[in-house]
């Protein structure tokens, strides 16, 4: 009787620990190698490495354990190259040419929070943040 308990106290931390390593993230905009552009969507990551990005058809809805940020979700390699980026030059042409050259292999994502989302172009107030 001992020894279901604790397989059933294992089990339950294998769910828990699955639950940590996974994480499904949404933002106001996603641009990730391999995914078309994606407004109001969220990324699933799995053990740091992008699984999915799900269109929601810009409509996000609550999700257990979604989280949500403000801005533009991009691979994290990025953040090595946006000191070449200047007020009001357009985002994603700029990744385009990024992504062609960094390819679709990757881990990590970050965030560019302080963009101008309506035009979809860089400001002096862009920070990026490793999510």
């Amino acid at each position: 009787m001992f020894a279901g308990i604790g397989i059933k106290c294992l089990n339950k931390f294998c769910e828990d620990d699955k639950d940590r390593l996974m994480r499904k993230i949404a933002a106001n905009y996603i641009c990730l190698p391999g995914f078309p552009l994606v407004k109001n969507g969220y990324v699933i990551l799995e053990q740091g490495r992008v699984k999915d990005v799900v269109d929601t058809g810009g409509r996000i809805r609550e999700i257990q354990g979604l989280e949500f940020y403000g801005g533009l979700i991009v691979a994290a390699y990025v953040a090595a190259y946006q000191e070449r980026l200047e007020e009001g030059d357009l985002l994603l042409p700029w990744l385009d040419e990024i992504y062609r050259r960094g390819g679709k292999e990757y881990q990590g994502v970050g965030i560019w929070e302080g963009a101008d989302l309506l035009k979809l172009t860089w400001t002096n107030k862009t920070k990026f943040r490793l999510l």
